[in-house]
């Protein structure tokens, strides 16, 4: 939870950035970039943690929820672009930055 918050975080700069120059649809894009890979970071972990904890099942976790986190992900971003409307790079700059975001995260909580 503390990495998707962290993510929501920098999302919400990069919305920010984009309310400010571009308008409310691209900030709406930004968001939703965002989301996708805030919540791609939420469904590995649920992946992960619903593991028992010796290394081989622990693996096959890692492995299942960061499958499962990328078919969100791709899926996700090609709806967000084919059927929601939204504009592409705000869209591509809100999912960098998320992803900027779970990298800080990761030196903060080490």
């Amino acid at each position: 939870m503390k990495f998707a918050a962290i993510q929501l975080a920098s999302t919400g700069l990069a919305a920010l950035v984009f309310l400010m120059s571009s308008g409310w649809n691209a900030a709406r894009s930004a968001v939703v970039g965002g989301l996708i890979v805030a919540l791609g970071t939420l469904v590995f972990a649920w992946r992960l943690f619903a593991t028992n904890w010796p290394a081989a099942s622990a693996a096959r976790g890692f492995y299942a929820g960061e499958v499962l986190k990328w078919i969100w992900v791709v899926g996700a971003f090609a709806l967000a672009l084919t059927r929601g409307g939204m504009e592409p790079l705000p869209l591509l700059i809100g999912l960098v930055a998320s992803q900027c975001g779970f990298w800080v995260a990761m030196g903060i909580f080490k």
